[in-house]
């Protein structure tokens, strides 16, 4: 608050002194004009005016007399960044440097205040007051206001220092030559009021300038909260896709392995139905194989015992048939006939169940049979691997004077595979 109402002070110092002053003003004598140029192109018609025409413009300045310098710009349209180049460059090479801070933040607000590009028309008077100082308009509108004369100094140095633009510049601009009187007229043109409304925006209070910066920053902010959450809310909603893709890639992703699972259950179990049908199969073919091998085993088990029994019969048939004496008195009665005895045997040799089956035959000739049957039964062994407690056997003899010798039996043959 204290720095602003110092501000206003000032200010209205320096239009009060401005005022008082303008009697003076409008008493200053044209003391040259020129057009400036650079690189062949016009930037602006300079005035200069002193109390004195006659007399050297510097000089006026060091006696502390007051002057004023007017730009008219006729360019069509002068960029705020080369405005300001071409007059750092022009006050820096016309002038020493001065470490002075007010000076340099004069300099910086004269050479920094256009928003933007200056256009044909736009018009900056400089003017040094004695007492009160410099003051910068541009449009009507207060640039500068300073006690600082250096800054008028430095300023008209541009025109009237070693470095001035060029030797005609500064022979109209001093007065050695007569300016055009198109020129003058030009210089002399009233600044549109549009134009002075439309840069009015340019120049603003501390005050003004602090609110719009923080209306400025809070625009600023509001846009970076708004892009932020904007941000935040694509984010979210890419996050939530995301979310719902990789949910739906998981759901697909397991149905797949379900599936998949469920396939290779399925083709396990059948697999498994497969191998067991041919487990079972197997199973049944070996089964098969081994009941055939158990019954072909029986079989020729069954055949082994039944050789064996024959080898018995055979052997005691043989030992009977070798054993037997026809009896003398059946020859003197002319007897014979077979004879065929039945019985049954067991370990032990012994005689059971003696049966004839021949009741028409001499029973001499059976008695006979009988004899050397038990004693075959007491001589012969059983063979060791005929199974069994008890067999039932016959016995056969022919009785016949005719016969001399009977002729030996055929001996039993073992089953084909035993001898394999």
């Amino acid at each position: 608050m204290i720095f602003s109402f110092r501000r206003f002070i000032y200010s209205l110092i320096l239009v009060i002194g401005a005022n008082l002053y303008s009697a003076q003003v409008l008493a200053l004598e044209l003391k040259g004009a020129a057009t400036y140029q650079e690189l062949g192109k016009d930037y602006y018609i300079a005035s200069l005016y002193v109390t004195d025409s006659s007399q050297d413009a510097l000089e006026l300045l060091v006696a502390d007399k007051g002057q004023q310098m007017k730009i008219k710009v006729i360019a069509k349209r002068w960029s705020a960044r080369k405005w300001r180049a071409q007059w750092q460059n022009n006050i820096a090479i016309n002038n020493a440097v001065d470490v002075d801070p007010n000076l340099a933040k004069a300099i910086a607000s004269f050479t920094e205040f256009p928003l933007s590009s200056l256009r044909a028309g736009d018009e900056l008077i400089i003017d040094y007051v004695p007492n009160i100082g410099t003051t910068i308009h541009f449009n009507n509108h207060l640039v500068v206001a300073t006690k600082n004369k250096k800054l008028y100094s430095y300023l008209l140095n541009t025109w009237l220092g070693k470095f001035s633009p060029n030797r005609i510049f500064r022979e109209k601009i001093t007065g050695r030559a007569t300016p055009e009187t198109e020129l003058l007229v030009m210089a002399d043109k009233s600044v549109a009021k549009e134009r002075i409304a439309e840069v009015s925006s340019w120049f603003v209070s501390e005050e003004e300038k602090r609110k719009a910066s923080r209306e400025k920053e809070l625009l600023i902010t509001e846009e970076l909260n708004r892009q932020k959450q904007k941000e935040l809310e694509n984010s979210r909603a890419l996050a939530k896709k995301l979310s719902a893709e990789k949910a739906k890639q998981e759901a697909l992703q397991l149905a797949q392995k379900k599936q998949a699972e469920t396939l290779k259950r399925k083709q396990q179990s059948k697999a498994s139905n497969l191998e067991k049908q041919k487990q079972k199969s197997n199973q049944q073919k070996k089964q098969k194989q081994q009941l055939a091998t158990k019954k072909k085993q029986q079989q020729y088990a069954d055949a082994m015992q039944a050789y064996y029994k024959q080898l018995y019969l055979w052997q005691l048939q043989g030992k009977v048939n070798e054993s037997v004496i026809y009896p003398p008195w059946a020859k003197q009665f002319s007897q014979q006939g077979p004879v065929e005895l039945t019985f049954t045997t067991d370990r032990s040799s012994n005689l059971f169940n003696l049966v004839n089956n021949t009741t028409d035959t001499s029973k001499i000739l059976v008695q006979e049979v009988e004899r050397r049957l038990r004693l075959a039964l007491e001589t012969i062994p059983r063979p060791e691997l005929l199974k069994g407690d008890r067999w039932n056997l016959a016995i056969h003899y022919v009785f016949d004077p005719a016969v001399k010798e009977l002729e030996p039996l055929p001996q039993p043959k073992k089953p084909s595979s035993l001898s394999k």
